[in-house]
């Protein structure tokens, strides 16, 4: 089956919908043809219905994205970065949603053999911290990294000038 607009009614799960490379260049030659933004991300279109009936797999998804959300944030905490450490965790948040609502190729299958764990989702969030920094590795791409590490040097570096400007003043 090559059209994937024939895919996309026979497809099984949303899931597979989604991390189908295929399908999503279809989606984003047909969305560049158009010239605009016809439905991306977690537009799941007329099988909403069914990524929302399969409460296991949207509870996993809910389940991963707060705890990789919860990794990032405890691994910038450690960094002791002080007041930007809610901005970087916000840009390395978005940058995590933005992930999961399109991964790179090589994550895919990380992904999907997270997900397939049963034993990870046992409680509101997964603790399994070496699995989460795992896939928070294969998942980010250096963009990512790079855009959460600017946010944080632009914050510290306002913080220094900042600080630096209040002390001449102190000294005149």
């Amino acid at each position: 089956m090559d059209n994937p607009k024939e895919q996309l009614y026979s497809v099984s799960s949303p899931l597979d919908l989604l991390l189908d490379s295929n399908y999503m260049q279809q989606a984003i030659a047909d969305e560049a043809e158009v010239g605009g933004n016809i439905g991306a991300g977690l537009d799941w279109g007329s099988h909403m219905g069914t990524l929302l009936s399969d409460f296991p797999l949207l509870g996993r998804l809910t389940t991963l994205r707060v705890s990789l959300n919860r990794e990032a944030r405890l691994t910038i905490e450690a960094l002791n970065l002080g007041d930007g450490t809610k901005q970087i965790t916000r840009i390395a948040r978005a940058c995590i949603k933005n992930r999961l609502l399109s991964p790179i190729e090589a994550a895919i299958p990380r992904i999907k053999a997270v997900l397939s764990q049963d034993d990870l989702y046992t409680e509101e969030y997964i603790s399994n911290r070496q699995v989460l920094k795992s896939l928070l590795k294969e998942l980010l791409t250096d963009s990512d990294r790079e855009e959460i590490a600017a946010a944080g040097a632009s914050l510290i570096r306002t913080k220094i000038v900042s600080q630096l400007s209040f002390s001449e003043e102190v000294l005149l």
